[in-house]
Formats: C-alpha cells, sequence, structure tokens
C-alpha cells in the first residue's frame, strides 16, 4: 500500500474523531460569533451608548467569554492529539520522521479546521438569530428588529484564523519530538503538581471573599476607589490559587479523615496524578459560571429596582394636558373612568408653565440652557400636604427623590427664560427639597421649580397655551381595567394630537438660546414604544408601567440572557471536554487496577467521583462567588432591594445547579457505563 492509501485507510477508520474535533471548532466559532453578532449589531449600540457601563461590561463579559472558548479549543485540540497518537505511530513506525508525520497531520488538522470554521461562521447569524427570537418569545420588544453585526464575525473570523494558526504550530512541535518510545508511555503519563499544598487552597479560599469585601469598602470612599478594582483582582486570584491546589485535597482528606482516605486512595492518587492538568479547566469554567448568575443578577437588578419603585409609587394614574386641554379636562378623564368601571379618588392637579432655565457650573463656559417646569405655590401645597411660602424673587426647587445631587441648582440665584417676552429674568433660590412620594417618580415628570402665586400668574398671562400644561394625579379602584382606561387615555391625547408627537416640545422654549433647534414631529404609529418610554403626554398607569419599563429595556434583558447562555454553554463544554479527556487519559489507570482485584462497582464509584469533582467544583465555585459578589457590588451601589437581588442571585444558582445535576446524570451514567465495559470486555 502507497502512504496515501494508508493515509486515506486511517482517515476513514477514525472518521467520527475528525468530525468531532470539527464540531468543537464550528462550537468554538458559532459562539464567539453570534455573540458578537448581536453584540456589535445596531439594534443593541442604537439603545446602549457604546461608552456606557452597560456596554462596557457587555465587553468585559464578551472578553471573558471569549477565554473561555479559547480553553475549549484547547482541550478539543489536546484530546483530537491523544486519539491521534496511534496513527501517529503507524507513521513512525513505517520509518518516517517526524517533520513528515507533522505535515500529514497539519494538512487533516488544516482540512478539519478549515471546514469547521467557515462552517460555524455560517450559523453564527442563524445560531445569533435563533437565540434572539427565543428570548423574543418571553421578552416583548417592538422597537426593532434583528440586525448583523458585521464586527462580531471579523472577531470570529480572527478568533479561528489565529487559533488555527497557534495549535497548528503546537502540534507540529509536539509531533516533531516524538518517537515510538513516548507514543506507547503517553496513554500513562501524569503530571504531578509542585509546591502543591493545603495552605495554599486555604489562602485562596479566604483571599475570594476577602477580595470583594474590600472592593465594597474601597468602592464607596471617594479616596479609595480607585483602587477598588484591584481587589477584584484578589478573588480572581484566589480562585485560581484555590482551584490550582484540587488537587492537594488527598493530602487534607488524609490527615484528618485517614480511614476515608485509604478507602479512596486510588481516587486521590489519581486526582494528584493530574496536577496542573485540572486548574486551567476549572478556573475557566468556576469563571464562567459566575459570569452566568452575575451577569444576569447585576443587569437584571435595575429591573427588580424599578419593579418596586413603580409598585410603592403614591398614584396610580398621572396625566399631562397640553394646549388642548378644554378637551381633555377633569370631567372627560372622569368620564372615561366610569365606562371602564373605575372610581377616582385623592385627585390632585397641578398648573404648570414650561420655560427654560441656565444650568450654571463653576466654569461659567460650560453653562447650558434647559427646559424647567415651574408651579405654584398652592398647588404644590395641596399636593404635598406642605405649608411652604415663597417670596415673588424667590423659587424652590423640588425633586422627588430622597437623594438628590441638585448639581445644576447649586448656584444662589436662577436665571430663567421667557419664550413669549423673550426675557431673561432672575429668581433667588430659597431653598432646594428631596423627598420621596410627593409624585411619581418612575413618570415623566418627578421635578420642577415652586414659585409664588403672584410670580406664576404674572409669567402666566405673558405665556401662549403651548407653554402651560396641567397635570394631574389620581388613585383609581378596579386595577384589572387599568389598561383600557389607560388605552381610552391614549387614543384620546393621540387625536388631540393628531396622530403626531411633537418631539421637540421642551426644547422649543429654549430654541431662541440654542443654534441647533428644529420642530420634529413623528407619527404615533409606528412609534409605540418610543411615546411609552419619553412622550410627556403619554398616560401614566401604574399597572402597565413595568410592562412599558420591560419593553422599553428589553434589548438590555435579550443581551444579558444571551450572554448568559453563551457563558454557560461554554463552561459546560469545556467541563465535558475534561471529563472526557481524563476518564481517557485513566483507562490505563484503571486497567492496572483492574488487574490488581477492583471490582466492577468500585470503579465505578471512582470514575463517578472524577466526573463530580470535574464538574461540580466550578459549578459549586461559581455559584457561590457570584452570590457573595452580587451583594457586595450592590451593596458598593445605589440599590435599595439589596436583599432581594441577594435572594434572586441565590435561586438562580440553584436552578444552575439543578440544571448541571441533570446533565450530570446523563453524562456519568454514558461514560461509566461504557468505560467500564471497555475495561472489564478487555480482560
Amino acid at each position: 500500500m502507497t502512504l496515501n492509501e494508508i493515509t486515506q485507510k486511517l482517515i476513514r477508520q477514525n472518521k467520527s474523531r475528525y468530525i468531532l474535533f470539527g464540531l468543537s471548532i464550528c462550537f468554538a466559532v458559532a459562539m464567539t460569533g453570534a455573540y458578537g453578532v448581536l453584540l456589535f449589531s445596531r439594534v443593541i449600540t442604537d439603545v446602549l451608548m457604546t461608552d456606557g457601563s452597560t456596554y462596557i461590561i457587555s465587553l468585559g463579559m464578551y472578553g471573558i467569554t471569549m477565554i473561555g472558548i479559547i480553553v475549549f479549543l484547547f482541550y478539543a485540540n489536546a484530546i483530537y492529539i491523544q486519539l491521534q497518537m496511534r496513527e501517529i505511530g503507524v507513521y513512525l513506525s513505517l520509518d518516517l520522521p517526524p517533520k513528515s508525520v507533522g505535515k500529514i497531520q497539519n494538512q487533516q488538522l488544516d482540512i478539519t479546521f478549515l471546514i469547521g470554521g467557515v462552517i460555524g461562521l455560517v450559523l453564527a447569524i442563524p445560531f445569533s438569530f435563533g437565540i434572539w427570537s427565543l428570548l423574543s418569545l418571553f421578552i416583548s420588544y417592538t422597537d426593532g428588529t434583528f440586525r448583523v453585526g458585521g464586527k462580531g464575525l471579523l472577531i470570529a473570523g480572527g478568533l479561528w484564523i489565529l487559533a488555527w494558526v497557534i495549535l497548528r504550530i503546537k502540534n507540529a512541535v509536539h509531533i516533531a519530538r516524538l518517537d515510538v518510545i513516548r507514543i506507547l508511555r503517553s496513554s500513562s503519563e501524569s503530571e504531578e503538581v509542585k509546591g502543591s499544598h493545603p495552605i495554599l487552597g486555604i489562602i485562596g479560599l479566604i483571599a475570594v471573599p476577602l477580595g470583594l469585601i474590600l472592593f465594597n469598602i474601597t468602592a464607596v470612599s471617594y479616596w479609595l476607589k480607585s483602587f477598588s478594582v484591584l481587589f477584584l483582582g484578589v478573588s480572581v486570584i484566589g480562585m485560581y490559587i484555590l482551584t490550582a491546589q484540587i488537587t492537594s485535597m488527598g493530602s487534607v482528606i488524609k490527615r484528618f479523615f485517614p480511614n476515608a482516605y485509604r478507602k479512596g486512595i486510588l481516587f486521590y492518587n489519581l486526582v494528584r496524578q493530574k496536577g496542573n492538568q485540572y486548574t486551567l479547566s476549572l478556573f475557566v469554567s468556576s469563571l464562567l459560571i459566575t459570569l452566568t448568575v452575575f451577569s444576569i443578577c447585576f443587569n437584571g437588578s435595575i429591573f427588580l429596582e424599578l419593579y418596586y419603585s413603580i409598585k410603592e409609587e403614591p398614584y396610580d394614574y398621572a396625566v399631562l394636558v397640553g394646549e388642548s386641554g378644554e378637551k381633555l379636562d377633569e370631567s372627560r378623564i372622569r368620564s372615561f373612568a366610569e365606562e371602564s368601571d373605575i372610581s377616582l379618588s385623592e385627585w390632585h392637579s397641578l398648573d404648570m408653565l414650561l420655560l427654560g432655565r441656565e444650568h450654571q457650573y463653576m466654569d461659567a463656559s460650560r453653562n447650558e440652557w434647559a427646559p424647567e417646569i415651574v408651579v405654584n405655590v398652592s398647588d404644590f401645597n395641596a399636593l404635598s400636604g406642605m405649608n411652604l411660602s415663597v417670596p415673588d424673587d424667590g423659587y424652590i426647587y423640588f425633586q422627588d427623590s430622597d437623594n438628590a445631587m441638585f448639581q445644576t441648582c447649586s448656584e444662589d440665584r436662577g436665571m430663567f427664560y421667557n419664550p413669549c417676552v423673550k426675557e431673561d429674568f432672575t429668581l433667588q433660590k430659597i431653598e432646594l427639597i428631596s423627598k420621596e412620594s410627593i409624585l411619581n417618580q418612575t413618570a415623566k415628570i418627578n421635578s420642577f421649580a415652586v414659585v409664588s402665586d403672584d410670580t406664576f400668574y404674572r409669567i402666566s398671562d405673558t405665556l401662549d397655551a403651548s407653554y402651560k400644561m396641567t397635570y394631574y394625579l389620581f388613585r383609581g379602584s378596579n386595577t384589572e381595567n387599568s389598561s383600557e382606561f389607560q388605552k381610552r387615555l391614549l387614543a384620546e391625547i393621540v387625536a388631540i394630537n393628531k396622530g403626531q408627537i411633537f418631539v421637540s416640545w421642551q426644547g422649543q422654549v429654549i430654541k431662541d438660546k440654542t443654534g441647533s433647534y428644529e420642530d420634529i414631529y413623528i407619527p404615533y404609529d409606528g412609534n409605540e414604544l418610543y411615546a411609552a418610554r419619553w412622550w410627556e403626554f403619554y398616560p401614566y398607569a401604574k399597572q402597565t408601567e413595568i410592562d412599558v419599563q420591560m419593553e422599553a429595556g428589553a434589548v438590555y434583558l435579550i443581551l444579558i440572557f444571551f450572554i448568559a447562555i453563551i457563558s454557560f454553554v461554554s463552561a459546560t463544554m469545556i467541563m465535558g471536554l475534561k471529563i472526557a479527556g481524563t476518564i481517557m487519559q485513566d483507562t490505563e489507570s484503571y486497567k492496572r487496577a483492574m488487574y490488581l482485584g477492583l471490582k466492577e462497582n468500585d470503579l465505578k464509584k471512582i470514575i463517578r467521583k472524577q466526573i463530580g469533582l470535574i464538574y461540580f467544583f466550578p459549578v459549586i465555585c461559581g455559584c457561590v462567588t457570584a452570590s457573595f459578589m452580587i451583594n457586595r457590588f450592590m451593596e458598593a451601589s445605589s440599590a435599595t432591594r439589596i436583599f432581594e437581588i441577594t435572594l434572586v442571585a441565590i435561586g438562580l444558582s440553584l436552578i444552575i445547579f439543578f440544571m448541571q445535576l441533570i446533565i450530570f446524570f446523563f453524562l456519568q451514567k454514558k461514560l461509566v457505563l461504557s468505560t467500564s465495559g471497555i475495561i472489564y470486555e478487555s480482560r
């Protein structure tokens, strides 16, 4: 037989390993591409600011996931080369030089990488679209359609080519150093960790929570917050040290539980002999599991906070009526409520004016004009239950919050602008009031300036109707009819505005102060989500607001869950490959133990323990770290529902644990039966 015939015969006999390796390459490229296609898509970048914290966090998670995928590729290649050893031995026994054998293997690697990578790139778009469509079934999102982010495909292609080149060189160097004797010994080689000691594991175990606690302490300190990221690094290093010392677990068991050690001596020795082979796979898998839980809880905490904020709002409805207010007054609103079988109570109305105000800073060159809503003190006192008094030349600034900073109101006097008489005028700042539950904080209007009644009506007499509004706040019964009532109000408001949304309605008040103003109108039809999020005249209803906000933030949720799915799948694949590689490498050790009298049931227990260690160490380590990490991050932020968010993290961790438990059950059953069958049949 010629060399080509031998090569073709070996390829036909071992085609399954080429298919498996090709599928691994396809998976790695498809995962990287699918994530990138969505992350760099305009459907994401049009909503998320590319220099904002959410997008930067998403990029960081993309980087960590790519590291995990690279590790996955290296493990897949290691198993592929291990399986190729017999074939390489055949070539070497034919007296072919290692360099020639390396060329043959690289040709096979090239074909496998080419086919797997191309298929992965092709599948990246439909895979990304598939996950997008699946998530869209549960998360309503009507503001945009799926778009392809070309940069994501370029990154996936770059990763594919880079991994191809590195693994090609790595395999060629490895094969060039081989001989027949080394191939025969390769199946039983082990790598014992140097410097392994249980004390280092304890240090790593302490470093993980300690780093997070120190991060929490320094992140809220003005002088220390620049160092807070370093303590996150301490936690990551601690996780790595803990993972690296997992091979010394036998020493701990031997010291404190000698009887248990003697019963499982083969298992502990097999773990010890694996050495550094465990470290990287367990560390990266733990990191990816941590990322899965953290990404959902950290980004999803915004929506949990929003849910509770809406739930605790003082009023069920808020309606702003503009220049055509005579068509939608109190009696008209009450008639809509009666038609929806809703009884209204605690009715409040505030007359409002729209003026311009200059936001003044220490650096006067940065001063800027912005719209400002003004109310009279009588209406505000009736709403708030206060008894404020404001002089005619003064104003009070109010914001519905318990921690407002008022950075733009720090000046002693306020410069206001009347757009109709086109004059500036000043009012002295009397007081800044920050108090919750006066207005609906999640509605469009949650802050304004309060002036005296005389000043209010004097200014009102000079303004056109387009700068005058009335704001109604009230409660209602039969909340199950809230959506119907809101739809009636919305239909009336849209009809009043002739089906148009005046996008620059507030901006018109300062058009003389800015040179870039223009009247912008868009149709309501087709822009329903925009209207719900930004249109000042969109009627607010507490019962439907959470749905509006969830739909408005759907792109965040889709991106979060997309990240979590890819991280989870990548971690699972890395653990699965590591398990397959470990069982394959330990086959010779199992056979020796069998010849020494090891029973089949005992062998199965050892294999299950090995699979369980590789599988559940990352799951437990990642979930516990993520739950504690979420708690510390929330403590360092302005979150108010820390306990609830922590419970969500724990609940999500339990869900992930049970999902992995189900996968583990089927995986170990298949591997244990097949491995024990191979070993005992060989006898």
